[in-house]
C-alpha cells in the first residue's frame, strides 16, 4: 500500500497495449465446453502459480484482486511455459493467461477460454521520473503513445 503510493510517485508510464484475459484449462475439464467462463466459477479451481518469489506477478496471474479476499488454492507452482503446459495437460490446475500467449500453451489437450470479471492485461512503458527530461526517454515513451493512438 504505502510502498505502491512511493512507487507511482518515482514512475511515470504510458499503456502501450492491453489484451483480455483468457483461463486455459485442460480438454476435459468440465468448464472447457463453455464458450465463456466467469471468474467466479474458478474460485474453488486448483490455480497453477509462479514462484511466491516473484511477488505482485504471481498476485496478479492469480487473480488476487477478483477473489474478493478468498485465498486462491495452488494446483502446482510454475516458472517456465513449458511447466505451465505440463501442468495443464496434467490437470494440476488451471492459469489465466493474456491472449497473445494463448497459442504457446494451447497445443494438444489444453485449450482457452474468455474469462468475465478479471481486469485485462496492460503493457506499459515505465520509467522514473527523473529520467522523464532526458530526449531518449521522451521520445521512446511519446513514439508508443503515438503507435497506440494509432491502433
Amino acid at each position: 500500500a504505502a510502498s505502491d503510493v512511493y512507487k507511482r510517485q518515482r514512475y511515470d508510464w504510458t499503456l502501450v497495449a492491453e489484451e483480455p484475459l483468457l483461463v486455459a484449462l485442460p480438454d476435459t475439464h468440465p468448464l472447457a465446453g463453455r464458450a465463456a467462463i466467469d471468474f467466479a466459477d474458478l474460485l474453488d479451481e486448483p490455480f497453477l502459480a509462479l514462484p511466491e518469489s516473484t511477488g505482485p506477478l504471481r498476485d496478479y496471474w492469480l487473480a488476487l484482486d477478483a477473489r474478493g479476499g478468498r485465498p486462491p488454492r495452488i494446483g502446482a507452482e510454475i516458472a517456465s511455459t513449458e511447466e505451465t503446459y505440463e501442468a495443464l495437460a496434467a490437470g494440476l490446475g488451471v492459469c489465466l493467461v493474456a491472449e497473445g500467449n494463448v497459442p504457446l500453451l494451447t497445443l494438444g489437450g489444453v485449450t482457452a477460454r474468455p474469462v468475465h470479471g478479471v481486469t485485462p492485461s496492460r503493457y506499459v512503458l515505465a520509467w522514473r521520473r527523473e529520467d522523464g527530461d532526458r530526449t531518449l526517454v521522451r521520445a521512446y515513451a511519446e513514439a508508443c503513445r503515438r503507435v497506440t493512438a494509432q491502433e
